[in-house]
């Protein structure tokens, strides 16, 4: 499977190129002259729906959250778990109990020392609140058996229990124990992370600043993943919200903002040879997702999702919605990964049939209702494809029409029951959690995406996350593959890559899941 450099004529026609070819990723090359002091501005093009870290799953919050927080296992640069603010963990040999001894020292930003109460109060209020809290469902309760050691006893043997604990994506951060009782978005935003929140001013900016008094994990020489060593240079960091992509690249020409959480594919090109720009590639940054809402008409209709499905040019869409920087991928996998599934479903995608669609609207019994797509206008990706796929909609003789809202909105109308047919959905961090990490967001007691449970796949999840070994899991996951081109509830449309920008004088800065604003330095 190849990615698409380049695009073929028809799609020439439309505005699109192929994706700019870098000569390499530039990352700044290490230096001994770490300068600690200054600001820096970094832009998204949204507001944190929350910066409560354990309630959103939002990458909007994401991006300054895991600079605030920490929890006690997370994933290294090799997506491995690793400790945190654990010392390490002890697991029994019938995987019935989980010892976690606490690093001592590790202080709140309110100046309190991290203990096992807070621990066990901020994980039982992820139960009530966190956004993924389904990855706690396989423990029974929580003891504190020290006061820097909490227990874990299982409900039973979870093989892959320490992998879906270490998830970022709605991340069990660890929290003073008085927060423990607050509501969703009520907390006072105090964590252990090297940056310690300052103010929040909605459609205008997010201000952190350096934590003097944060203890670094002194087991690595430097950060790995989303731990190691962390060590916080700049004074301050503001994350500004600036919606629209132009207006984002204006102010890194103008140096008034250091770095771009995604600068637009056409802007990367025309400052490819900039001396005060560089950029970096992030080639499997996403799935370009297509989610039905499978509790109302039309799109509870299985024939109806199918002939969707099989209706759609997947390379008109990812080629327009990425502005070239993609891979066609049928997979809930990346390809070549430990739990690629192969060519299972591979007849069902980039079919571009309207014929055989509109055959299948007919066996659906569709007669014209009205099909709402979701989308939001900050995520550039989200609007371009709801673009492209209501015109293509269209062709099949569907009545499409689309809902362009603001991202945190967004968020809220897909929670609703009614009132939506499709959104359109970048899944960024899932795919790189791996299939436990993504089919918890489709599967019970999560919310799935398209709203209506389905109880074969609620299996195979049970099935995945009791798997004894690699190949077992390999063997459910295919038959995961399999139900999702048997449903059709979400279409996995292709593969997307980002593209980040920073002024030159931003040093140390690492393309990862999130801007780690620590370990970088502005040159002196």
């Amino acid at each position: 499977m190849k990615t698409h450099l380049k695009m073929a004529s028809k799609l020439r026609s439309l505005g699109v190129i192929g994706v700019f070819a870098l000569a390499a990723v530039f990352s700044p090359l290490p230096s001994l002259a770490q300068v600690k002091g200054g600001e820096i501005v970094i832009v998204q093009g949204s507001n944190p729906p929350s910066l409560d870290g354990m309630s959103t799953s939002s990458q909007a919050s994401r991006n300054i959250n895991m600079n605030i927080y920490e929890t006690l296992y997370g994933f290294s640069e090799e997506i491995k778990p690793i400790p945190i603010l654990a010392e390490g963990v002890d697991i029994s040999d019938d995987g019935l109990t989980y010892v976690f001894t606490l690093r001592k020292g590790v202080l709140f930003h309110n100046g309190d020392e991290m203990n096992a109460g807070d621990v066990k109060a901020s994980l039982e209020r992820y139960r009530v609140v966190g956004a993924t809290k389904n990855l706690l469902a396989p423990v029974k309760d929580i003891e504190i058996t020290g006061d820097y050691e909490v227990t874990f006893h299982m409900v039973e043997n979870t093989p892959t229990f320490l992998e879906a604990f270490s998830s970022p994506r709605a991340p069990a951060v660890i929290i003073p124990e008085e927060d423990g009782a607050t509501e969703a978005g009520k907390n006072s935003f105090v964590g252990t992370g090297p940056y310690k929140f300052v103010e929040y001013v909605p459609d205008d900016h997010v201000t952190i600043e350096r934590f003097d008094d944060y203890t670094a994990d002194t087991r690595s020489e430097g950060i790995d993943g989303f731990g190691g060593k962390k060590t916080a240079w700049l004074d301050r960091v503001i994350f500004r919200i600036i919606p629209e992509p132009g207006a984002q690249v204006a102010a890194l020409e103008a140096g008034e903002v250091q770095i771009l959480e995604q600068i637009p594919m056409p802007a990367a090109r025309r400052l490819e040879s900039s001396p005060d720009i560089n950029l970096f590639k992030n080639a499997r940054w996403a799935f370009t997702t297509f989610i039905f809402n499978t509790s109302v008409s039309p799109s509870d209709n299985v024939k109806f999702r199918e002939a969707v499905q099989v209706g759609l040019n997947m390379e008109e869409i990812m080629a327009i919605s990425s502005e070239g920087l993609y891979t066609l991928n049928h997979r809930w996998q990346y390809e070549g990964t430990t739990y690629d599934p192969g060519m299972i479903g591979a007849e069902y995608y980039n079919q571009a049939d309207t014929e055989r669609a509109k055959a299948l609207l007919a066996e659906a019994g569709y007669d014209g209702e009205e099909f709402s797509i979701l989308t939001d206008s900050n995520i550039p990706q989200h609007g371009r494809s709801a673009v492209v796929i209501a015109e293509q909609l269209k062709g099949m003789g569907i009545n499409a029409v689309i809902n362009q809202v603001d991202w945190p909105t967004a968020l809220n109308v897909r929670m609703q029951d009614e009132g939506w047919n499709g959104w359109t959905l970048q899944m960024g961090i899932e795919p790189y959690l791996g299939p436990v990490g993504l089919i918890a967001t489709l599967a019970s007691p999560a919310r799935p995406h398209f709203v209506k449970p389905d109880a074969e796949l609620d299996a195979l999840y049970q099935e995945l996350i009791k798997g004894a070994t690699v190949e077992a899991r390999q063997e459910t996951f295919k038959k995961i593959q399999a139900h999702l081109y048997e449903i059709f509830a979400i279409i996995k449309v292709g593969d997307s890559g980002l593209m980040h920008a920073a002024r030159s004088s931003v040093k140390g800065f690492i393309p990862f899941r999130f801007p780690r604003v620590y370990d970088i330095w502005l040159e002196g």
